[in-house]
């Protein structure tokens, strides 16, 4: 049983120097890790973009957008909903995209990135829907994995011999955070490893069991996002919702429920809507392709090496 797991210390560089303008002293592995999820995410979306015959400007193009919107909307709701006393204080706050991010919010945004460009580019959007998920799947995973090593997603307080319990750790005076360090012990569910642990499951599923390269544009989507809407519903039941050790600022709650399983619920109302609800379409199919772009350049250098 995946009981009293061991706390890992959160492994820390300090720097001799105070970084300008973001204000930090110190290195954590977390930006590290989600650098490199999103790395391999492109990537993952480039191989389907190849597969389905994508053209891969327009989806190179893509992606970068929904980066961008992503990160910045996945900061707003980070700090608009979770932590708005941090707007009356310093309004800046919301220019600072490094300091805080929303999954969910991520998510959001990608989908607001995603549909401003390709209602631009006059693209259907489930393909490319499906597109991002495949990337966004393995991204949310290595993001989660940061999590889950900097312990900053703490679930309730539990008896030691809970189901996924865990020693939590203080803050030493070196700046450190160890279980060593506590006077007390507390043990508490680390929700950034269950998640992880859910989406390296998911992950496996959808890359190596579920036939993705024959599903219809916006099943993936759909499957993706109901299943994920529910765990992530399910999971934020056992957030800390108190002042603890370790929560000074427990996430914020609208009628019971944390903003995160609201976009929750958006989810599964998709991914339901996706899968079992809304006929294909003859547009779905109708994007660019590849392989009619390789030719169009092929003409072009053709006709300009015969001029």
């Amino acid at each position: 049983m995946l009981a009293a797991i061991p706390f890992i210390p959160t492994p820390r560089i300090d720097l001799p120097f105070t970084i300008p303008f973001l204000d930090v002293d110190h290195l954590e592995p977390f930006g590290i890790i989600v650098a490199i999820g999103v790395l391999i995410g492109m990537q993952v979306c480039l191989k389907y973009a190849k597969v389905k015959n994508l053209d891969e400007y327009m989806a190179r193009d893509e992606m970068f957008w929904i980066l961008v919107f992503g990160f910045i909307i996945s900061h707003w709701i980070s700090v608009l909903f979770y932590f708005p006393e941090k707007v009356v204080e310093d309004p800046w706050v919301l220019l600072k995209v490094w300091n805080g991010l929303s999954s969910v919010g991520g998510f959001f945004g990608a989908f607001i990135g995603m549909n401003w460009y390709l209602w631009r580019m006059r693209q259907p959007v489930l393909v490319f829907a499906d597109m991002n998920i495949m990337g966004l799947l393995i991204g949310e995973t290595f993001g989660r994995l940061g999590c889950s090593i900097v312990h900053d997603h703490p679930g309730k307080i539990v008896a030691p011999d809970t189901f996924m319990a865990m020693p939590w750790g203080c803050r030493c005076e070196d700046g450190w955070i160890r279980s060593s360090c506590c006077v007390n012990e507390v043990w508490r569910y680390d929700l950034g490893l269950m998640e992880f642990i859910f989406l390296v499951g998911l992950c496996l599923f959808i890359y190596f069991v579920y036939d993705w390269k024959k599903s219809k544009p916006g099943k993936l989507t759909g499957l993706v996002s109901m299943t994920y809407g529910i765990a992530r519903f399910c999971f934020d039941f056992f957030r800390e919702d108190e002042v603890t050790r370790g929560v000074g600022a427990p996430d914020m709650r609208y009628l019971g429920l944390t903003p995160a399983q609201y976009f929750s619920l958006a989810f599964v109302l998709a991914g339901v809507w996706l899968l079992f609800i809304r006929k294909p379409k003859e547009k779905d199919t109708d994007w660019a392709l590849d392989s009619d772009r390789i030719a169009r350049e092929k003409e072009a250098e053709a006709a300009k090496a015969s001029s």
